[in-house]
């Protein structure tokens, strides 16, 4: 199996083994795709967000507003982030199971030169024979 099939999130093509990976790859795996979602909310890539969340993922914002799927790529194309710079730091990656939760620091500017730090965690499933999202919690640091 191409390595590339271990960090996808992707169903591997005509395989009927959907086991669950063992804890060192499943960690391996959801540390590529929480890069890929920071990239994917830099750029308010709602396509990216569609593949890799939980039909019935819940996001809840820094401002406190809870989110559905549909609302939450929603959102991406009506209120977009304008982002300068958007980076990750303090990376930590759980494993309970079928899950795998990721804490982490997000340092972001706006590209109207507002600054902020956003403490997210997200937590992923083994759904489907893939990676998902089913939940999202962001909290904006204090300055």
């Amino acid at each position: 199996m191409p390595i590339t099939s271990l960090f996808s999130g992707a169903r591997i093509a005509g395989s009927q083994d959907c086991r669950q990976p063992p804890p060192t790859e499943a960690t391996a795996a959801v540390r590529v795709l929480n890069q890929q979602y920071i990239t994917a909310a830099e750029t308010n890539d709602a396509t990216w967000f569609s593949r890799h969340m939980a039909d019935d993922v819940v996001v809840v914002l820094g401002d406190g507003r809870r989110m559905r799927k549909p609302e939450f790529l929603g959102m991406l194309g009506e209120e977009p982030k304008r982002f300068q710079s958007l980076t990750v730091r303090d990376v930590t990656l759980r494993v309970f199971g079928p899950t795998v939760q990721v804490d982490a620091d997000a340092p972001w500017q706006l590209s109207d030169g507002r600054r902020g730090i956003s403490r997210y965690i997200d937590t992923w499933a083994w759904l489907d024979c893939r990676w998902q999202v089913i939940s999202a919690q962001i909290t904006s640091l204090p300055p």
